[in-house]
């Protein structure tokens, strides 16, 4: 009794081009993902900057002679530190 071979069928190698065309296609989406995070990042940044400048002119409206002061012992700070080199 003879048992018949089972043969499967072969695995199909990709071709060099399907390759190439998938490299071509991940690059082209790496690319975009990052143009994303980066208009992202300088969206969240340019709102963090405007966030801060808020807050310190809010201070300044309701502190005004401090914060004149602390702009005086600043500019002493650094004239002393400046003026010694």
């Amino acid at each position: 009794m003879d048992i018949p071979e089972q043969t499967s069928p072969p695995i199909a190698a990709p071709a060099v081009e399907d390759i190439q065309r998938d490299l071509v296609a991940l690059r082209n989406d790496v690319s975009r993902l990052t143009q994303q995070v980066t208009d992202y990042v300088s969206k969240t940044g340019r709102q963090a900057v405007r966030d801060v400048n808020e807050q310190l002119e809010d201070a300044v409206r309701e502190r005004p002679f401090a914060a004149v002061t602390i702009a005086a012992g600043l500019g002493l700070l650094f004239g002393a530190i400046f003026w010694r080199r």
